[in-house]
């Protein structure tokens, strides 16, 4: 194994450890093939759990100098890789929801 791989399944047994060991849901031990990274700071970090039993979602927020964790189920079928990407995204101005708004309106096929 190369280093950068064993680095990362150090993090991921890190978080294995302090985060979350068992799925909220069913209660099955989370394997560290169930946990992704989705963001890593130094200082706090994102963290993305999916039971293999129950394929259940939690979503993990840990910051690291202070050792507070947040965890939360999501209800998502947006998959680890969309997570990643709309997670670093900017966030939506009411000019940006007006505007997607407006489109969805005069469309005549959407139904708001």
């Amino acid at each position: 194994m190369d280093s950068k791989k064993d680095m990362l399944l150090q993090k991921k047994q890190f978080f294995l450890d302090t985060v979350a060991r068992f799925c909220d849901k069913c209660g099955t031990q989370y394997a560290l093939e169930d946990v992704n990274i989705i963001q890593n700071t130094g200082v706090s970090s994102i963290i993305h759990f999916s039971c293999h039993n129950c394929k259940s979602k939690h979503i993990a927020t840990l910051v690291i100098p202070l050792g507070i964790s947040n965890r939360a189920a999501v209800n998502t079928d947006l998959d680890v890789k969309e997570l990643r990407k709309f997670s670093s995204e900017k966030e939506i101005t009411p000019q940006n929801i007006l505007e997607i708004y407006t489109c969805l309106k005069e469309n005549p096929k959407v139904i708001l």
